[in-house]
């Protein structure tokens, strides 16, 4: 983490430079490394959804499923006509 965040410091002058070699590097360097920049804070990989959202429909049934014999099944199951009116 270090020597990217050192590698990025060294980005203006080499911007500056006329030596194309040099920026193709920093760019490969750049768009092939798995750092992402999130909410000021570098990260190996981008906020899944889960992290920006609290939880998904998978959650969801995974913490049903996890109820099972625990709570009374009326609790957890919708019954056979759903939600919206019948």
């Amino acid at each position: 983490m270090a020597e990217w965040i050192k590698e990025a410091g060294n980005l203006p002058e080499i911007a500056r430079e006329s030596n194309i070699f040099a920026k193709k590097v920093a760019a490969k360097e750049i768009f092939g490394s798995n750092l992402v920049l999130a909410n000021r804070e570098a990260r190996f990989t981008a906020p899944s959804e889960e992290d920006l959202s609290g939880g998904n429909q998978w959650d969801a049934l995974r913490a049903a499923t996890e109820k099972i014999g625990v709570v009374a099944e009326s609790q957890i199951l919708v019954g056979a006509a759903g939600l919206e009116p019948a």
